[in-house]
């Protein structure tokens, strides 16, 4: 199987799934089946690493699925707790599990929002993500489908060969998609 046909396969594979976990029970009054609770899932690619040796979707493809619960604080403010898990496609290599819950913002126009994030079984690891978030179309059932752009900054903490302690920072700029409800 070629990368191109891998690559494609697993989109597809995302997309129903994404359609398969959509709400599908439709209601007259438009209100939400849960007022007060929402989540969402969704695929993310990320397109650049930004650290010591830079790197692009070129140079590493991972598909990521994000997948979350929101509680509304407010009427306009949510806490997400949301789970990602991430596969390289290309070059192949280890799955990750990230847990990084955070806050959203509903400004009207779009959302904001900053998550504090761990990658599971990594060397001692912490991020800061700040993201931007925005509706695409009304898909029925209290569901919508939504773009978003996600920017990563991790500090990741472990010793060399010599036993020196070691520091690592790493920007990625990451494209996300899918359904919130």
């Amino acid at each position: 199987m070629t990368m191109k046909t891998t690559g494609i396969l697993a989109c597809c594979i995302s997309m129903g799934l994404l359609a398969a976990l959509a709400p599908t029970e439709a209601r007259a009054d438009g209100t939400s089946l849960h007022p007060g609770i929402g989540g969402h899932v969704g695929v993310a690619i990320p397109l650049v690493f930004l650290k010591s040796n830079t790197q692009t979707i070129g140079d590493q493809f991972t598909l990521a699925y994000p997948i979350g619960i929101g509680f509304k604080i407010t009427e306009k403010a949510a806490i997400d707790f949301e789970t990602v898990v991430a596969n390289p496609i290309s070059p192949r290599g280890t799955t990750s599990f990230t847990v990084d819950p955070g806050i959203v913002y509903d400004t009207g126009s779009f959302v904001l929002g900053l998550r504090l994030g761990w990658d599971v079984n990594a060397a001692t690891n912490f991020k800061v993500i700040p993201l931007i978030h925005k509706g695409v179309a009304d898909i029925g059932a209290g569901a919508s489908w939504f773009v978003e752009a996600a920017f990563p900054a991790t500090l990741s903490f472990s010793k060399d060969i010599a036993g020196v302690n070691k520091t690592d920072g790493e920007l990625d700029i990451v494209f996300h998609t899918g359904i919130g409800f």
